[in-house]
């Protein structure tokens, strides 16, 4: 009797190790469960902040881009003061029109190269009218600059105004 109470008793003993045991698999199945959820999600979360970081710095470059195109005028109107009085270097507006190219260019506004000769490209430039000419080498290239164009963060927000050559 003693030795089926004793059986009977490991029987017991054995099928609630088994269900431990197979507790703990489940439990850990589950812990694994989790975690993988967890990277993911944490994975999820970086790649929102690195999109809504991304979105702030373009809203930022739309924005600086529309207030510098609202303020080019005023840049074209010191161009040409300057250039009509003749301004030097030590002048005092010469040294403000500076100081303002250099506040506007620390907000990412570059000028768009354009040289007479260089061919017209419409991406880049206006073509404000056509010139008559007797080169031939001169054909659909620009002939005058009236305006400088301009970009912000490699984004035009304004094309160079240009005459081109139109040879007959």
């Amino acid at each position: 009797m003693k030795n089926k109470k004793i059986i009977k008793l490991k029987n017991k003993i054995k099928n609630k190790i088994f269900n431990i045991k197979k507790n703990i698999k489940k439990y850990k199945n589950k812990i694994l469960l989790l975690k993988e959820k967890y990277v993911r999600i944490l994975a999820e979360f970086e790649n929102y902040k690195n999109r809504n970081e991304k979105e702030k710095k373009n809203i930022y470059k739309i924005y600086i881009g529309k207030i510098i195109k609202d303020i080019l005028p005023i840049l074209d109107d010191f161009e040409r003061y300057i250039k009509i009085e003749n301004i030097k270097n030590n002048n005092v507006i010469y040294l403000i029109y500076k100081n303002f190219i250099k506040i506007l260019k620390s907000n990412g506004l570059k000028k768009i190269e354009v040289n007479i000769g260089d061919k017209f490209n419409s991406d880049y430039h206006e073509a404000i009218s056509l010139k008559n000419i007797k080169d031939k080498n001169m054909k659909n290239k620009i002939v005058k600059i009236l305006e400088n164009g301009y970009l912000v963060y490699d984004k035009i927000i304004r094309c160079s105004k240009v005459i081109v050559g139109n040879y007959k």
